[in-house]
């Protein structure tokens, strides 16, 4: 009697998957990267059907404590097809220690949703006012590309 009382239970909640046709696909990514001076950790990206949410990471300069600087900004990337839009982002002018930065979260709401079927490449651009050269400095952090193939580890395949 008990095995039968124990697959009920599971049976309805199967049942309960394969009712619903209209069942939306939400991805969740944890990103993290890093260039030759910057290393990104616990940046996250959720996408919906009802928009994007981008956030909650550090920047962090490698092997430096401490970095003044008169400007710094950040702006994180995501590649549709050949469109290149600027999903998050964020500034800090005046002399100020940039050596660990937050990102903050954005969440955008939009009547065209970004799916990570098709994403090709999210990237982060840094830019801050190098004091010692005197000029700004940019940099690239890749933090997804799409496999050449065009799939991704969710499809099953790999």
């Amino acid at each position: 009697m008990k095995k039968i009382l124990c697959l009920i239970p599971m049976l309805f909640i199967m049942a309960a998957c394969t009712e619903d046709e209209s069942m939306e696909t939400n991805y969740y990514l944890s990103l993290m990267g890093e260039s030759d001076t910057w290393e990104l950790t616990g940046y996250e990206m959720m996408l919906t059907s009802d928009g994007e949410k981008a956030g909650n990471g550090k920047l962090s300069m490698k092997e430096v404590d401490e970095y003044i600087s008169d400007s710094f900004s950040f702006r994180t990337h995501a590649v549709v097809g050949r469109e290149d839009t600027v999903i998050h982002g964020s500034s800090v002018s005046g002399r100020t220690d940039i050596a660990q930065q937050t990102t903050g979260t954005v969440e955008g709401k939009g009547g065209n949703p970004i799916t990570l079927d098709n994403v090709s490449n999210i990237y982060m651009t840094v830019e801050w006012w190098d004091m010692d050269k005197n000029e700004k400095v940019q940099e690239r952090i890749e933090l997804y590309r799409k496999p050449e193939n065009g799939g991704t580890f969710l499809d099953g395949e790999g």
